[in-house]
């Protein structure tokens, strides 16, 4: 390899240094106390230095074969890293955390890809990010020959690379003070880079040292380990003489206040006609704990073990003990999330109906079609439970012309060009129009049932999997944190013989179960198979549970509290007032409210064997 190659391949990898550290700077918050904008600087330089190892590895190792081979590996290595740092930092900033289980599980799960709502306008730009990635690599590398042929000299990395350790190592021991000290504004710069790696020096200051740490309250994690147990004893049934039928329906991205006159009229009378919960809450912020909350009443830190162990719903078990015609219909994946592992595990494939083909209002129309011809064509002499998902709602909003209620709507929408700051308005004007929509298709299956005069004897459970926010608190659509627009959602509850009535206590998915398995004959208490309280007992001052991928929420009256599955630092817990505003004071809140948490989380043990 020449001299002018070498020089050339130097200064290009100088290059990609210089850009992926400014693509990691954009990570960074913009207004830090000035002193940390070293600690910053250091920050971004070190990991980008070893985020471009691996590329600057196997390129090296491709250019022992071929020199054409290792340059072309070193464009098309550093592009793709700058493509996933692009894709961790438009997650970063819809959802407030980086790639991790959550989002590899969204991309190797059968339906996961589909889920994401993206459109053929997000395709085509992603398109064009790529080439436009690997445009800007080969200007990198021209420009570094151009630098090279006028004798520019190449970096001198015997003394580069000692330095960049020097500052990895001054990075590591401020992150560790930090951390001892419980120092936020370093802590949370730190969050904020990609796969950011942790040191913690408490042992050594500790031990070594004998140093204090000032915060000495530790938040034990709130992940559950151990053989499941559940349900907590075998369902004891005993068949109604006239059983009920059922039709649940679930509307994906609901948020509760969509459910009003305006947008949604012909639910919103049926609803002034059941039993209306106005300040009901989803048992999580997406849809995998939104709909296991439902359904079996638990909180999110046990789905790993239901999954795990293949346990169906205890409402599925009891439809099936008394020979129910079943018909489960979606407009998504059963398998995305894993419903068909857990929820509707013991439902027979032939009995689940997915349509995922083409713009999801069309799939919301066919799947009414269909459920609606299962109710018309089922044996009379057996009860029936039928249920449907709705995934219009969902990103990216579809809905038909004539379902058009605010016209000023974002025409085009992409995830890939969106500028959340000026367009926000036009995309919460796409969800209400999404939603509208939806009120006209619950309508055709409540129509349905009151003209056939199946509601004499039909349960109709109406609601939605969880919330979906637009940016009232910072973030856009769901899965990120557990503000009220996450977490509210509409439930409307038709159940033959109770007369209308709207409650406004708190209440909670995890309700459900308590709520109607006793309707259908089961004569367990429910704290066998459920955390949750009939709906129609509401009591205040409860502690309501909401979850999500790796995090549990307790919701308060007055205040939320959110701690990780494993176990964290004081200074880690996340503590709000319950209308998200302002976070509270931890060292009064905890003093006081700390042991009903752990009270609460020695209840949820009983579901597992140690």
């Amino acid at each position: 390899m020449s001299i002018t190659v070498r020089r050339t391949d130097a200064l290009y990898w100088l290059l990609s240094w210089l850009a992926v550290a400014i693509h990691l700077s954009l990570f960074i918050s913009p207004a830090p106390p000035s002193w940390l904008l070293l600690y910053q600087g250091v920050l971004t330089g070190t990991y980008a230095l070893l985020f471009l190892a691996p590329a600057w590895l196997l390129s090296r190792l491709l250019d022992r074969f071929s020199t054409r081979a290792g340059v072309l590996a070193s464009v098309l290595l550093v592009a793709l890293l700058q493509l996933l740092l692009l894709g961790d930092r438009m997650i970063w900033q819809l959802y407030g955390f980086h790639f991790n289980g959550f989002v590899w599980n969204i991309l190797t799960t059968a339906g996961g890809i589909e889920a994401l709502g993206a459109s053929a306008a997000t395709e085509r730009d992603v398109a064009v990010l790529v080439l436009a990635m690997l445009a800007l690599q080969g200007a990198l590398r021209w420009l570094a020959s151009r630098l090279a042929a006028w004798g520019m000299p190449a970096p001198r990395w015997l003394w580069v690379v000692p330095l960049l350790l020097v500052a990895t190592l001054g990075e590591r021991l401020s992150y560790g003070l930090s951390h001892f000290y419980g120092y936020s504004p370093l802590l949370e710069t730190a969050q904020r880079m990609p796969f950011y790696q942790p040191l913690t020096l408490r042992r050594v200051l500790e031990q070594r040292f004998g140093l204090e740490r000032p915060q000495r309250l530790e938040i034990a994690g709130t992940r559950l380990e151990g053989q499941l147990r559940y349900p907590q004893a075998p369902l004891r049934l005993e068949a109604p003489d006239k059983p009920l039928n059922i039709v649940w329906l679930v509307a994906e991205s609901w948020r509760a206040d969509s459910l009003n006159p305006q947008v949604m009229p012909q639910t919103h009378a049926f609803a002034g006609r059941a039993q209306h919960f106005v300040n009901h809450f989803s048992g999580g912020n997406g849809t995998r704990i939104g709909m296991f909350s439902q359904f079996y009443g638990l909180p999110a830190n046990l789905w790993f073990p239901v999954l795990d162990a293949r346990v169906g719903s205890p409402l599925i078990e009891v439809l099936q003990r008394q020979a129910y015609q079943l018909r489960l219909f979606t407009s998504a994946r059963f398998s995305y999330p894993e419903f068909d592992k857990t929820l509707f595990v013991n439902v027979p494939p032939e009995q689940r109906i997915e349509d995922s083909e083409g713009v999801t209002w069309a799939r919301d129309r066919r799947n009414v079609d269909r459920l609606l011809q299962f109710i018309e064509q089922r044996d009379p002499a057996r009860p029936f439970m039928s249920f449907l998902f709705f995934e219009s709602p969902h990103a990216d909003y579809n809905f038909p012309p004539e379902s058009v209620i605010e016209p000023d709507y974002l025409r085009e929408f992409s995830y890939a060009r969106m500028d959340l700051a000026r367009d926000i308005e036009g995309i919460r004007k796409r969800y209400l129009n999404a939603v509208h929509h939806l009120d006209s298709q619950l309508a055709r299956v409540t129509d349905y049932l009151e003209r056939e005069g199946l509601l004499e004897n039909t349960l109709v459970v109406i609601t939605g999997d969880h919330g979906e926010e637009f940016m009232e608190h910072g973030r856009w659509g769901h899965n990120s944190s557990f503000v009220d627009a996450q977490l509210r959602v509409p439930l409307v509850l038709w159940v033959p013989g109770r007369a209308a009535h709207q409650e406004t206590l708190r209440t909670s998915h995890a309700d459900l179960l308590p709520t109607l398995l006793p309707l259908l004959g089961v004569r367990n208490p429910s704290h066998d198979y459920a955390i949750g309280q009939s709906l129609f007992e509401p009591s205040t001052d409860r502690l309501l549970l909401a979850g999500d991928w790796d995090r549990l929420a307790f919701l308060g009256e007055q205040s939320k509290l959110v701690l990780p599955f494993s176990s964290g630092s004081f200074s880690a817990l996340e503590l709000t007032h319950a209308d998200d505003r302002t976070p509270l004071d931890r060292d009064t809140w905890l003093a006081l409210k700390l042991p009903r948490v752990q009270a609460q989380m020695a209840t949820l043990r009983r579901f597992l064997a140690h």
